[in-house]
């Protein structure tokens, strides 16, 4: 047998790609594009109900919903709160049977046993469900994004109500009641989340209005009343709504002195604000009340400090070190009987003083003389 001589057979190369290929290959070139361009459009809109807590997921631990009161997720152009705060949305109008459906469906924040309902006397308005009350645990479930916050400030749990109003059936009005451990805490609540364009209101001293909301501190809590619309009708009966809890709540003002005593003469509108802890960068600074003041053309900001009188000596002691430590300090007569330096540092004035008890002064300053200037005026009694 003769054998076949491979060593002069030539490689087989295609010349040529078929049609049915090369149509084949264009049509997969063309949807993973196509699948590309699609992953791109979806990944970049944000899709919360992709994140969203399954509800059904929970029923074992939760109970049924009680009350109507609206969640206080973001502020609208119609419903702004104050200042960052959060604000009831729109909802549309309910009758019983949807509401008994939507409440059996839904679960709920547990109940706390020391909640009792909330029960305002106003004509004009009647309750739409029953109340609801949440507690530090569940919080988050009413207020999402916000608890943190008003743990912040030691809340201790939360009850609020929708109330309709009887001359509009579209509209409403929901209350909520923050309950917090001290007047200071839920002073500083209710400063953080203020309207430096609210108005003022008459029947408490920290209260003010904004918008179609009503936002006050009394005693240890700080309420908000927040109309649906703005009908003169719905925020007539919100305000009357506001007033009666004002007045159905004790109003203590423990650990408020420092406050108090901050002057009122030059005091910028709705400029008092509270530092639990940390007050301009400085440990020793807690519990400390500030406001920014018009003085001689000036604005002046001032801060007052009660504490023991050890306390508050030292605390001064320090910020004179620190001061001394970044700065320039002169140290200036007494005023009053009260020990003052004024100093220079990092391109701003202070001058600061300690006196039975009570520690404060100015604060970034640009001008030394209008900052020493009010601190002494304030020391002398000039300004109440």
């Amino acid at each position: 047998m003769t054998a076949i001589s491979t060593a002069t057979k030539k490689p087989f190369k295609r010349t040529a790609v078929p049609r049915v290929e090369r149509i084949a290959s264009v049509v997969v070139l063309v949807l993973l594009a196509g699948v590309a361009a699609a992953v791109w459009q979806v990944g970049r809109h944000y899709d919360p109900g992709r994140y969203a807590l399954r509800i059904d997921a929970l029923k074992s631990t939760a109970t049924a919903v009680e009350g109507k009161a609206s969640t206080l997720q973001a502020e609208s152009a119609d419903h702004s709160g104050p200042g960052g705060a959060l604000a009831a949305g729109p909802r549309p109008a309910e009758d019983e049977e949807t509401m008994g459906h939507e409440a059996n469906a839904a679960p709920a924040a547990t109940k706390s046993p020391a909640a009792e309902p909330m029960e305002p006397a106003v004509a004009g308005v009647s309750p739409m469900s029953p109340t609801e009350s949440y507690n530090p645990d569940n919080l988050y479930e009413k207020i999402d994004g916000r608890a943190p916050a008003y743990l912040g400030f030691n809340c201790l749990g939360l009850r609020c109500r929708s109330f309709a109003v009887a001359a509009a059936p579209d509209s409403y009005i929901d209350v909520f009641e923050f309950a917090h451990d001290t007047p200071v805490n839920a002073f500083g609540m209710f400063a953080l989340e203020r309207d430096p364009d609210g108005k003022a209101l008459g029947f408490v001293t920290d209260g003010y209005a904004s918008g179609v909301g009503f936002y006050f501190r009394q005693g240890t809590h700080y309420v908000q009343v927040i109309a649906s619309d703005e009908k003169p009708q719905t925020l007539a009966l919100a305000r009357a709504l506001a007033e009666e809890r004002a007045r159905a709540l004790p109003a203590a003002d423990e650990s408020l002195g420092a406050r108090r005593r901050l002057p009122a003469a030059g005091l910028v509108a709705d400029s008092v604000a509270y530092v639990k802890e940390n007050a301009q960068g400085q440990a020793f600074l807690k519990d400390v009340f500030q406001a920014t003041y018009e003085f001689e053309g000036k604005k002046v900001s001032f801060f007052v400090m009660v504490a023991k009188p050890g306390e508050a000596t030292a605390a001064w002691a320090s910020y004179r070190t620190f001061c001394e430590r970044f700065g320039k300090v002169t140290v200036l007569p007494p005023v009053a009987g009260a020990q003052l330096f004024q100093a220079e540092t990092f391109g701003s004035w202070k001058t600061i003083y300690q006196k039975d008890g009570e520690m404060g002064g100015t604060f970034d300053a640009d001008d030394p003389g209008k900052a020493r200037g009010f601190v002494e005026n304030y020391l002398g009694g000039q300004l109440k």
